[in-house]
């Protein structure tokens, strides 16, 4: 019972943590935070309009308040398969909570990764939360 719970755990972080989260993006690495990042991503990568910005806030509070929830109720499973469960409804209630935001779920990914790179994009998102 022990390992299931373990094993329950480890799998729940480890599906959560490929949630995008707006808590997770304010950890950035200070090396890309120094240099910018890579010279052909800045080049490539469109400004974030302040509508996409606040749809993303609002969608990693969402994201956050699932990931919370489905993290305590997979403390209590019996089984692996349940955990499995638990885990595909958690999925499917975020991407829910992306799309009613307004922005699909890959827009708000790429809004993530550029928020670990871009101090400015940060504190933007940080004074709309």
């Amino acid at each position: 019972m022990t390992n299931l719970k373990t094993l329950t755990a480890a799998v729940a972080r480890a599906t959560f943590g490929m949630a995008s989260t707006f808590a997770m993006a304010q950890a950035s690495d200070p090396a890309q935070q120094q240099y910018g990042g890579a010279p052909e991503q800045q080049a490539a990568a469109a400004p974030v309009s302040d509508a996409d910005l606040q749809n993303f806030v609002e969608a990693a509070n969402e994201v956050s308040e699932i990931r919370d929830d489905f993290t305590g109720r997979l403390e209590g499973v019996e089984s692996q398969e349940e955990a499995q469960a638990l885990q595909l409804e958690a999925q499917e209630k975020m991407v829910e909570a992306v799309e009613a935001s307004g922005i699909d779920v890959t827009q708000y990914n790429e809004i993530a990764t550029r928020l670990q790179a871009d101090p400015e994009l940060q504190q933007r998102a940080e004074a709309m939360n």
